[in-house]
């Protein structure tokens, strides 16, 4: 296994974060996208359940002048169950949309997880390292006052000694 300065080790994990934090933000566009498409896909669905609605609502008004009542009222029919079919589809084009919304939805907790494993790694590497680093203040502190010691005991030992 090779081993790789600290810092940079710090930078590399610093990087992966950032890495996983652009891969959340996107997957939250993702996410976004999904949902808004499954909003249209409702909106169109009830609009289509108005139209429906208010064509059923004009199935018995008098025919135009020259038209023939079953004709009439067969078209008027038609175009009821028309719009019903559309209706169909667009509940499945729904069911679809969600699903991907649920996927892109998973990816996105996914996404979050690495990121915060990946937070996580390049913080305790940090702390790894502050850690360090107050340890050899600490042994600089110690070989000073250990330097010093040494030189007073060598000006005692100098100041003793006979001329």
């Amino acid at each position: 296994m090779k081993r790789y300065p600290l810092q940079t080790l710090v930078r590399l994990r610093e990087h992966r974060a950032d890495v996983a934090r652009l891969a959340v933000l996107e997957q939250q566009r993702v996410v976004l996208a999904r949902r808004h498409a499954c909003m249209q896909v409702e909106d169109e669905i009830t609009q289509l359940g108005i139209e429906r609605a208010n064509q059923r609502t004009r199935l018995l008004d008098p025919p135009p002048p020259g038209a023939g009542w079953p004709a009439v009222l067969a078209q008027r029919e038609s175009h009821v169950e028309w719009l019903g079919a559309l209706i169909v589809t667009a509940q499945q084009r729904l069911v679809q949309a969600q699903e991907a919304l649920r996927e892109a939805e998973q990816v996105l907790d996914d996404a979050r997880q690495a990121f915060f494993r990946a937070k996580a790694r390049h913080e305790a590497l940090e702390k790894r390292r502050d850690s360090w680093r107050g340890e050899q203040r600490a042994l600089e502190s110690r070989q000073e006052e250990d330097a010093t010691a040494d030189l007073i005991l060598a000006r005692g030992h100098l100041a003793q000694r006979p001329h």
